[in-house]
């Protein structure tokens, strides 16, 4: 995989992730193409002279970036990969976040709408970038949980595959892209991000609907944290969202905590939230990250009656 760490920028860091990490989700399913590990591999290997040449002048990139008012992680994932289809010899963007509307009713939106030279075909991409936490049998779907708890990998997953993606076959889309001279020949369908363990799980065990190679990470209550981390000489940073993507470099400008420091800030919120962190071998710039997990609150989830087939 095309290492992130080979770029100084980080907004181009994040891109090079968004473009070879692998997606959680791969393979042809049903009536969705989910792109897989191979391809993307492909297309950051062929975009490495211009992530090169985005490195040492980011101004264009920097530019779109600031431009994007929603400051949402998956905006920034979108923007990004809006990036990579303007300046790849492969793709072509036709339209961005199209609504489609029906009776002055919003019926949904297209991610992006792209033609794809090499096939000469119109695609509808449905793109999407999360992170989940695994809650007692980690091998359904149904057990992984976005931190504020509000979002599931199963529902995700069954919006995109039965939803999203059939948007071109709704009335409204095929009056809309008939309008526009597109014919959709192929729905497309991206997720990546991370898979969060629980960090006193021995075996890591993941859905089946989930890639083998997806990138992965811990989550802890502050009690296990501790104890798993107490001897460690880890210095451990918080990373706001925009550093959830590609691996951290050690930011001397930050605070760094050791784990008792990080506990103690931790649990002087009221209410605290759960917190994404990169632990460090040192303080030294250039340092890469070693792991990263969420540290959360003491009753986080406790409310959640899981679905356990484990029995």
């Amino acid at each position: 995989m095309l290492s992130t760490s080979l770029f100084q920028n980080a907004n181009v860091s994040d891109l090079a992730w968004v473009l070879a990490s692998p997606p959680l989700i791969q393979g042809n399913i049903a009536t969705c193409h989910w792109t897989d590990s191979a391809f993307w591999q492909q297309q950051g290997q062929a975009f490495y002279n211009n992530l090169l040449q985005t490195d040492t002048d980011s101004s264009a990139l920097h530019d779109l970036l600031k431009r994007q008012t929603d400051r949402r992680l998956g905006h920034r994932f979108e923007t990004l990969l809006s990036y990579w289809f303007n300046n790849n010899e492969r793709y072509q963007l036709i339209a961005q976040n199209l609504q489609v509307q029906d009776t002055e009713k919003t019926i949904g939106e297209f991610d992006f709408i792209v033609k794809d030279h090499l096939h000469n075909t119109y695609q509808h991409w449905e793109v999407v970038c999360k992170f989940y936490l695994g809650l007692g049998d980690t091998a359904q779907p149904e057990n992984w949980y976005g931190p504020m708890l509000k979002d599931r990998l199963a529902i995700k997953y069954k919006q995109m595959q039965t939803r999203q993606s059939q948007l071109s076959h709704h009335p409204a889309s095929v009056s809309l892209l008939k309008t526009l001279g597109i014919h959709i020949q192929q729905p497309v369908c991206l997720m990546k991000g991370r898979l969060f363990y629980p960090l006193t799980q021995s075996a890591k065990i993941s859905p089946n609907l989930v890639s083998s190679d997806h990138q992965q990470g811990w989550w802890a209550r502050t009690d296990d944290f501790f104890n798993y981390y107490k001897k460690s000489t880890l210095r451990w940073c918080i990373l706001s969202k925009n550093q959830w993507l590609a691996q951290q470099r050690f930011n001397p400008a930050e605070r760094a905590y050791s784990t008792s420091e990080l506990i103690d800030a931790f649990s002087c919120e009221a209410n605290p939230r759960p917190i994404c962190v990169a632990g460090f071998l040192s303080n030294l710039p250039q340092q890469l990250e070693q792991t990263r997990g969420f540290l959360v609150a003491k009753d986080w989830a406790k409310a959640i009656v899981i679905n356990d087939n484990s029995h």
